[in-house]
């Protein structure tokens, strides 16, 4: 009886809030509607959290089996208690999140991230100091690393795509004077101006393998990258550049060389991974240039929501930054 009254009780409440929306203006229905998806939002990333807990299953100090809820901390996380070690903990203890003091922003970051907003874009959207929103970011990138294929078998593709070395955000240190952006290398080509990134994928398929290389790539680096990966059966097209024309020989398998200036040779091609090379360029437009010190992670970044033609949702983004597959 207690139970069917709370009830009837909320839902006479829930009526006369929505009876009052219809008395509120304009400008009060949009202030109303902000903030009911901001509140949505909270929520939604407290119950992706949870997951976390029912994931792991397991106390993060002693990796006990048997806790309780213990409340909530200040910022109305739900705390845990382990019955072994007696230590308290939330759904993000032992992550890199862990510290971060308005968690209930962490979907409304992966949105961003989702949407490739620069870092002022997505400090203004989330409404921090850019330094807050560049920490946020990069807290959630470390974990992207791990998703690489665990092998290229069939018909691969292999090339490498050339950045320009960049040392944005360094104050101090620099080992050759400022530039203004967007200044030409002094050299033309391949040159230790520029890094290369090893980029390999199966045919058919969007699963890419992306390596950053030492400057002046040779066959020893990629053979390094790719061994690892490739199987004895493995078939890899790759253009007319030197180091590959040894580069079967070291690892054993087949590879097939377009001749410079030519599309195609026969059946064999590298027009996906040329088309990868284009979707990364696209990927990295809205940032400005990275610096080469985060190449990696911002490749990682890529990757994830490259992997299928239809983007990850942010939600799936979150789950794997703090540990949930999906």
């Amino acid at each position: 009886m207690p139970r069917y009254r709370t009830r009837a009780m909320r839902r006479k409440e829930f009526a006369l809030l929505l009876d009052a929306l219809s008395q509120l203006g304009l400008h009060q229905l949009k202030q109303v509607t902000e903030q009911a998806t901001r509140l949505a939002g909270y929520q939604e990333a407290q119950a992706l959290i949870a997951q976390r807990i029912e994931h792991t299953a397991a106390c993060p100090h002693c990796s006990g089996t048997s806790f309780c809820r213990w409340g909530f901390t200040h910022a109305k996380e739900q705390r845990y208690r382990c019955r072994d070690c007696g230590k308290s903990f939330t759904g993000l203890t032992g992550t890199a999140l862990c510290h971060i003091h308005d968690k209930r922003q962490l979907l409304a970051n992966a949105q961003c991230m989702k949407d490739r907003l620069s870092v002022r874009a997505a400090a203004k959207q989330l409404g921090v100091h850019r330094n807050t929103a560049f920490r946020w970011r990069h807290l959630l990138m470390p974990s992207l690393e791990r998703h690489q294929p665990a092998a290229l078998e069939g018909v691969a593709e292999a090339d490498e795509a050339f950045f320009r070395r960049s040392f944005k955000g360094c104050k101090r240190g620099m080992p050759r004077p400022a530039y203004r952006r967007a200044t030409r290398a002094r050299q033309r080509g391949i040159s230790a101006e520029q890094i290369p990134v090893l980029t390999a994928l199966c045919r058919g398929s969007r699963h890419s393998f992306i390596a950053v290389l030492p400057p002046l790539p040779n066959t020893a680096s990629v053979s390094t990258a790719l061994g690892p990966l490739v199987k004895p059966d493995t078939v890899l097209c790759a253009d007319s550049a030197g180091l590959y024309k040894s580069l079967g020989k070291k690892l054993g398998i087949t590879v097939w060389q377009i001749p410079s200036g030519s599309h195609r040779q026969g059946a064999n091609h590298i027009q996906n991974v040329n088309a990868l090379h284009s979707r990364i360029r696209g990927w990295f437009h809205p940032f400005k240039g990275v610096a080469t010190k985060y190449l990696g992670k911002y490749l990682a970044w890529f990757r994830f929501f490259d992997h299928s033609p239809h983007p990850a949702k942010a939600s799936r983004f979150l789950l794997d930054a703090i540990g949930v597959p999906t």
